[in-house]
């Protein structure tokens, strides 16, 4: 980690970023290993005529160019190598609906494995070669009434009726079981179940699932309560429980001997969540926490729009003791191995990277990984030190790269927070600052920046990017600090920061914006409100701003009680609710204010933009509402390429008008 105030190299010579170049984007994303190690195959996103597609690439591990698998005008994702290493199962959507497919690897075209009502999640191979586990949609309607494509109503019984991303959730996810010699599609699991991750046993006959096979299941999030069960692939019958804690399980994975299963999942009964996902091993009669005295996330909670789309639990056994997982420390997320018999967790690398995917086979480890300001690559891990294999997902930013600078810094209350800082380009010291500040809040940022931030950057805009308390990665402590008091604790850690940018010489007072997403939307909000004058502009995108309304608005029906928030339940804590909701300050505010909001974001509604809209430009504060049809919670990493760009054109442009 980089310790003390330097300033970054000038930038002349390189070429701007400009939001147009965001069309440039390739991503490398799912991630899949030969049984013999000698293989990795991998997802690529780019954009063509303005729309995503996804092919399958090859590379070997002993390093050569890659090589791609498919190019059908579709989206191929999800690869999975046969047990014999010969053929890969992925899902594509080029028959029109995301489906399994089987790709030979010694030629010929893929072909469709099965079959599915709707679109598949996920297949993957049984021990034998001779089935996949197919991971879809249930085939029974829980919502509609008459014709599920043009109802006369929906009865909603519970609050897991609509997902942000998803919509309507018309039916649950199962398990099903494609005979690749033909015969009938099975459903596996009770269609009342959410399956949330299935794994075959090593025995080919029974399945890990993990799900709430509680009655009331859809009165809470989907893994609150979840366990892990064993079901048998002929015979489903009754499921037997493999683990269960009491903040529910996210992930289950097998032993190789199938002894014994691990589990990600919390300990904190109802799931609050500042409390971070831990691993766990279970033999049926005990279970136990893997690394005890490591307080860190077993998982990827850094995000953007240059690491979108990876799995943000990834964790594979290597043998019948030793298991590799991400863990995100300080925001990085790194691969570490857990060693059953010792106890020892150590990572497996180190440096300023950003791991959402791993695959193991053997001894052998790859990962994809952003390394600082270098997108997603695949990169074999051994001996301690990462060595690429891809170069294809960075390529086209790096003419544009910038690595950001890592400063940790002192607040008077004794704790420190970390920031990150791309300097403006030909930008004066002190000059502009934009600071941008993440969702979640239970979430951090990392090494790898936003595109926003490269094109604020090259704008001529200082960027600072920072993890206040509040932010996973550091503690449960750290991340529980605003349990009950957001705005009020984390707010002063963003004061802190901007008092230490003017201190350094970075920041010109007068000129400093905010910007968030989310619940970084919401800060920004809240900032803004609480703390007039401060700011000279803001960017809001998609935040909350009105606790009341969210209560019942949001696909988090309730989730304003000691699992999220901390403020209670209607209508008795009223009072709280309007306390911590920033729509009630807003009206403090003078500085410039633009509002994004996508139009089908079930997560924070278009309501709770429009109300700060309506307060502020009734008052007569420059105030802009933009909206973007057809668009769901994160535009900014997967919404449509188009409105990306306007997206990060109009973010430059307020702050180039009113900073």
């Amino acid at each position: 980690m980089v310790s003390g105030f330097e300033q970054q190299p000038n930038t002349r010579e390189r070429p701007e970023f400009q939001p147009e170049d965001l069309l440039l984007q390739a991503q490398v994303q799912d991630l899949a290993l030969a049984p013999d190690g000698s293989i990795a195959v991998y997802s690529r996103r780019v954009i063509v005529e303005g729309k995503y597609r996804t092919h399958l690439w090859l590379v070997p591990w002993a390093g050569d160019d890659a090589r791609q698998l498919t190019h059908a005008a579709a989206n191929d994702t999800h690869p999975e190598f046969s047990p014999d290493g010969r053929s890969l199962a992925f899902i594509s959507d080029r028959g029109g609906r995301c489906q399994p497919w089987i790709l030979p690897l010694d030629g010929g075209e893929p072909r469709l494995a099965a079959t599915i009502a709707g679109d598949a999640k996920s297949a993957r191979w049984s021990p034998d070669g001779r089935r996949l586990l197919v991971v879809a949609p249930s085939g029974v309607e829980r919502l509609a009434v008459g014709d599920a494509k043009d109802p006369t109503a929906r009865v909603i019984d519970d609050f897991g009726w609509r997902l942000d991303a998803s919509g309507f959730r018309n039916q649950l996810v199962s398990v099903w079981i494609a005979d690749l010699a033909g015969g009938d599609l099975r459903r596996i699991t009770d269609p009342e179940w959410e399956v949330l991750d299935a794994r075959w046993m090593p025995d080919g006959r029974h399945i890990a699932v993990v799900a709430d096979a509680e009655p009331d299941a859809g009165m809470r999030r989907f893994s609150e309560r979840a366990a892990a069960w064993r079901v048998d692939a002929d015979n489903p019958g009754e499921p037997s429980l493999l683990a269960a804690l009491p903040g529910g399980v996210a992930a289950v994975r097998p032993s190789p001997d199938g002894s014994r299963v691990a589990v990600i999942a919390k300990d904190f009964p109802r799931q609050p969540s500042w409390a971070d996902n831990h691993l766990y091993v279970s033999d049926e009669t005990h279970l136990r926490r893997v690394g005890p005295d490591l307080d860190r996330p077993v998982g990827n909670v850094t995000f953007g729009d240059l690491v979108v789309r990876g799995s943000d639990i990834s964790c594979e056994w290597l043998d019948d003791a030793t298991i590799v997982a991400q863990v995100g420390d300080a925001g990085r997320t790194l691969p570490y191995q857990f060693n059953l018999d010792s106890g020892s967790v150590v990572p497996l690398t180190t440096g300023e990277i950003v791991s959402n995917a791993l695959a193991v086979a053997g001894d052998r480890l790859v990962i994809v990984a952003s390394d600082r300001g270098c997108p997603t690559e695949v990169h074999a891990v051994a001996g301690g030190v990462m060595r690429q294999l891809s170069h294809n997902g960075s390529d086209w930013l790096e003419p544009f790269r910038r690595d950001p600078v890592r400063h940790t810094i002192s607040h008077p209350e004794g704790h420190t927070f970390d920031t990150w800082l791309i300097a403006g380009r030909d930008t004066p010291w002190p000059g502009p600052v934009v600071i941008q500040l993440h969702g979640g809040p239970h979430a951090a940022h990392g090494p790898t920046p936003w595109l926003e931030m490269l094109a604020l950057a090259d704008a001529g805009y200082h960027v600072l990017y920072p993890n206040p308390r509040g932010s996973s990665g550091y503690g449960e402590a750290f991340a529980k600090a605003i349990h009950g008091r957001w705005g009020e604790v984390d707010a002063s850690d963003h004061l802190r920061l901007i008092e230490w940018a003017v201190e350094t010489g970075l920041a010109d007072p007068q000129r400093v914006g905010v910007m968030g997403l989310s619940g970084g939307g919401y800060m920004t909000t809240w900032l803004l409100g609480h703390h007039p004058g401060c700011f000279r502009a803001g960017v809001s995108e998609n935040p909350v701003s009105n606790w009341v309304s969210w209560y019942g608005g949001s696909d988090l029906t309730g989730y304003t009680d000691e699992r999220f928030v901390g403020v209670g339940r209607l209508p008795e804590d009223a009072a709280a609710f309007l306390a911590a909701s920033p729509f009630m300050s807003i009206h403090h505010n003078t500085a410039p204010l633009l509002l994004l909001q996508a139009e089908d974001d079930l997560r924070c509604p278009p309501e709770q933009s429009e109300i700060l809209f309506a307060i502020l430009r009734s008052r007569g504060v420059r105030t802009q509402l933009v909206r973007y049809p057809g668009e769901s919670h994160f535009l900014a990493g997967i919404g449509r390429p188009d409105r990306r760009v306007d997206r990060l054109r109009r973010i430059v442009e307020w702050f180039r008008e009113y900073l």
